[in-house]
């Protein structure tokens, strides 16, 4: 209750309050003092708010088309409006005009920026980071060459010859010893994938184009660097080279924003979002997961999500080409496109972004904070048992677990056939300290930093102390959390609340929550179209009066 200010104003007591004032003369039989003691405001009103008057029809009509098509109206559009009219609603935009655009292309690209400051995706920051540095295809003086490599073969780390290439009747590399004791090749023209119809002079041996060497080495998978024969392949598409990774960086980011897009136009259930098996595919997408995902960087797509011999023919020059390509059911949308999955690289994160942006849930300690027991209580290892851990992974444990079987720091996908919850190869490299295979080394328990971890030895990293009634959630994945959320109405009353915030340009203030929950429930009875919940936003009293 706001408290009241009390004033003497020459022997007259004068009370202010919100919703006005009280005046006595001082020593009178009802001083002001008393008079608020015995009749104070009602709690639920502590204040009397004045509501700021509707937006007239056409400031309503400009808000709606900034919000809806990111333009101001035309002419024509302030033209059609209904003159006011004392019996009807002054303020109104025809609801077929609000339709109309949430119908337009402008309103699907409008949601498709709402998306991207949800999700996050641009990649820009990934770029470098899919091939290793040995596979990248740089220029000196003209001369491509990988640099990284160049010392296995020539000496030290410098480029070719700048003259043509010559080779044996065996068709051998020739290579001329130098007076600085390298020995160095000439260059061969070559069309590299990235700029198809111009010619660039690499140096023989990067620009050797095997498939597979003479040993049987596939020349476009890891391992390859070390076998003499194996260079960047046809066109060089076993290299990075010319920007390459900065456009496969944008292609992956701009393929979530087709997917928005393409849901958008099609006004299908907001749930689609997140149950749909279709990734969106261009040139440069294909031409890395058919030629260079084998040899992945710090960011990896294998084990492939999807099978790579449906994917188009498309070449890597086709940036603009885009076409769907059917998933598997372990997919679950966005939540599973390789976007999402490289911009929140760990099971923990994809889920934090999840209960955030989806179900209003954030992972935040108390204000008062976290009481903790001890330093014996830090010590354990399980964070869903840790003090002052617990407050929150006790809850984010079993939630990231949804992504158990999508790689950290990629998006392969850990099939349950190659990896089992268990692999003895792994628990034997982890007991005997034998070679560990890759498998084991990234995705397998294979060292135990606590004593309690031995017992997860040889088991896959998403089934550390997971307790048992949350096994389902790594098997299901993702779809699972999504329906779970749905059924409880956790992601509909949050997207309904959120929808409101962005549109209304500011947070709901406490009387304004009762309507955001009614509008979820009713966003989830109308199988969670998200234009009409959209349109009860721009059409309320409270987006007429927002700021």
């Amino acid at each position: 209750m706001k408290t009241p200010r009390i004033y003497n104003f020459f022997g007259v007591v004068v009370v202010s309050t919100c919703c006005g004032v009280l005046a006595a003369p001082e020593g009178g039989l009802l001083s002001a003092q008393a008079a608020w003691a015995l009749d104070p405001a009602p709690d639920p009103a502590p204040y009397c708010p004045i509501d700021p008057p509707l937006l007239d029809s056409a400031a309503h009509l400009r808000a709606v088309s900034l919000d809806l098509r990111g333009t101001t109206p035309n002419s024509a559009e302030y033209a059609a409006l209904p003159a006011p009219s004392p019996a009807a609603n002054s303020s109104s935009v025809p609801e077929s005009t609000i339709d109309a655009w949430l119908k337009s292309p402008a309103w699907a690209t409008q949601v498709v920026r709402r998306h991207r400051d949800l999700l996050w995706n641009n990649l820009a920051n990934s770029a470098g980071r899919f091939m290793p540095p040995s596979s990248n295809l740089g220029a000196t003086y003209g001369l491509y060459y990988r640099s990284l490599l160049s010392p296995n073969v020539r000496g030290l780390s410098v480029p070719c010859l700048d003259e043509p290439a010559t080779f044996t009747a065996n068709g051998d590399i020739v290579f001329k010893l130098q007076p600085d004791g390298t020995k160095r090749e000439g260059w061969v023209k070559v069309n590299p994938y990235w700029a198809p119809t111009t010619e660039i002079k690499v140096c023989a041996y990067d620009a050797q184009d095997n498939e597979t060497s003479p040993t049987g080495t596939y020349c476009g998978a890891s391992g390859a660097t070390i076998d003499m024969a194996c260079g960047c392949g046809p066109a060089v598409r076993f290299c990075m080279g010319g920007g390459a990774q900065a456009v496969l960086a944008d292609s992956l980011a701009d393929s979530l924003d087709r997917q928005v897009r393409v849901w958008a136009e099609q006004g299908r259930p907001y749930t689609d979002l997140f149950t749909e098996k279709v990734l969106w595919v261009n040139g440069p997408i294909v031409h890395y997961l058919k030629y260079q995902a084998k040899t992945p960087g710090q960011l990896r797509l294998v084990p492939y999500a999807m099978a790579v011999a449906k994917l188009p023919d498309l070449p890597f020059s086709a940036k603009d080409t885009w076409a769907p390509v059917a998933l598997a059911d372990d997919h679950a949308g966005i939540l599973t496109h390789p976007a999402f999955l490289l911009r929140f690289q760990t099971n923990r994160a994809r889920a934090n972004r999840f209960f955030n942006v989806f179900l209003c849930q954030p992972f935040q300690a108390p204000d008062s904070g976290i009481p903790v027991d001890g330093v014996a209580a830090v010590e354990e290892p399980d964070l869903q048992k840790r003090s002052g851990c617990k407050y929150c992974h006790v809850l984010l444990e079993p939630a990231s677990a949804h992504w158990g079987r999508w790689t950290p720091y990629g998006g392969g996908f850990l099939n349950a056939q190659q990896f089992p919850p268990q692999r003895s190869d792994c628990l034997t490299c982890a007991l005997t300290g034998a070679g560990c295979s890759i498998d084991c080394k990234l995705f397998y328990l294979t060292k135990a930093y606590a004593p309690p971890e031995k017992s997860w030895l040889g088991w896959l990293i998403a089934f550390n102390y997971m307790q048992p009634q949350h096994l389902k959630n790594i098997d299901i994945g993702p779809t699972l959390l999504v329906k779970t959320t749905m059924a409880d109405n956790r992601l509909p009353r949050c997207v309904a609340r959120s929808t409101a915030e962005w549109l209304l340009g500011r947070g709901l203030v406490p009387d304004e929550l009762p309507w955001a929950d009614q509008m979820g429930v009713t966003f989830a009875t109308s199988n969670y179209d998200y234009r009409k919940l959209v349109k009860t936003i721009v059409v309320s009293d409270a987006y007429r009066r927002a700021p």
